[in-house]
């Protein structure tokens, strides 16, 4: 008898045990809506199903390639980052997203903006001032014909909130950054330059609010509409145009992050946020245009620090033309959408650029403090070339 209830015993764990190898598998045929999870927030690049044939098996990329394909595709690998993921950070202070840090207090980081603000990223000199001089030209060929050229340098959190930076990342900061070099020239060649990483830093001690997340990558909301107060009154007297009106009616303070305010966090696929810095959402109001008030063109070349203008204050959709434009990174038409979709061609290197130069009123270049080791993306270099005769290469400045 004894011996009929431990034959039963084994057999019933070895089914539990088959059970558990085997549900995975069937997880991944029939995906069981019952142990499906939420999406996974950040992005990630899909694994392509890889191709069987003999360059794959004889330069040994098949394999690898396979293994990823596979990985991604197993039953409850979503179900099980969450744990993995918050166990990593709760326990050991880590995240398990690349290039993402945990900083003092629980303020997050990314890697690259650390090292950009430590100076350690610098752009050799000569090739700043050819950047500085190829954008002060453009500037020039711009307003000769009516049209303005503004640049922006978004502020940089790592460079904002030093004292956070995890230890392992303090070292010695042997010399100014990007940024700092970038904007002292610009401003020393005359070109229209706002630094608002210098201005974030200058407001640090009297702002109200927090002008930077605890667990995002972007100024804050509430230092986006501090920023706008400075942006776009500094536009209309560069342009000399009048912008519609916009103020500010109200605020409300919340521990719950809204839209950019935990983009780090969101990416970590923790299974319960951190507590967050309590942040303030200031209500914007826009008023409509007046009489023979006109919305000018605009055209921004800029990073994702340009999204905070766009989606949760409109500042961009508001205030400018219907016609107006962003080139992402200068590479690709993303804004402005009409009905939900992009009308027209949207890679710029397939674009006339003079063209499309023309038919703007402004140019705004905004790009944040660690991407200045790229500077404007080559914007300014390929403008001049469609500016410079047919056949002929634009000169160095």
């Amino acid at each position: 008898m004894r011996r009929a209830v431990a034959s039963r015993g084994k057999q019933a764990l070895f089914v539990v045990l088959l059970g558990l190898l085997v549900l995975p598998a069937v997880q991944t045929a029939v995906n069981l809506k019952f142990f499906r999870n939420g999406p996974l927030g950040g992005y990630q690049q899909p694994a392509p199903r890889p191709v069987l044939d003999w360059a794959g098996l004889r330069d040994n990329t098949y394999q690898p390639a396979l293994e990823r394909y596979a990985s991604e595709q197993v039953g409850f690998r979503d179900l099980w980052i969450r744990p993995r993921n918050q166990l990593a950070y709760s326990v050991l202070g880590q995240a398990k997203v690349f290039s993402v840090l945990v900083g003092l207090r629980g303020v997050l980081f990314e890697e690259d903006p650390v090292w950009a603000a430590q100076g350690q990223d610098v752009v050799p000199a000569g090739e700043r001032q050819r950047h500085v001089a190829q954008l002060r030209a453009l500037q020039d060929t711009l307003a000769r014909r009516g049209k303005v050229l503004l640049y922006v340098i978004a502020p940089s959190k790592a460079a904002f909130y030093p004292e956070f930076v995890p230890e392992a990342y303090r070292v010695a900061w042997p010399q100014p950054s990007n940024a700092t070099l970038y904007a002292a020239e610009m401003q020393a060649a005359g070109i229209h330059v706002l630094n608002f990483g210098a201005q974030f830093r200058a407001w640090k001690d009297s702002a109200a609010y927090p002008l930077f997340p605890r667990g995002g990558i972007h100024w804050s909301l509430y230092g986006v509409t501090r920023a706008a107060r400075v942006l776009f009154p500094c536009l209309e007297q560069l342009g000399r145009f009048d912008l519609p009106d916009f103020r500010t009616t109200g605020l409300e303070v919340s521990t719950t992050p809204r839209s950019t305010d935990d983009d780090m966090v969101r990416a970590m696929n923790l299974l319960w946020a951190p507590a967050a810095f309590p942040m303030a959402y200031p209500t914007v109001v826009f008023d409509p245009l007046k009489p023979g008030q006109r919305k000018p063109r605009l055209l921004v070349v800029g990073d994702s620090f340009v999204w905070t203008l766009i989606e949760y204050y409109p500042y961009l959709d508001q205030l400018f033309a219907d016609d107006s434009h962003l080139w992402y990174y200068n590479q690709e038409v993303q804004w402005r959408k009409h009905n939900g979709q992009l009308s027209g061609e949207t890679s710029v290197s397939r674009l006339d650029r003079k063209a499309e130069l023309l038919r703007h009123d402004v140019v705004l270049v905004l790009f944040n403090e660690h991407n200045l080791k790229s500077f404007d993306m080559g914007f300014s270099e390929a403008a001049l070339q469609a500016f410079a005769p047919a056949g002929v290469t634009a000169p160095a400045p």
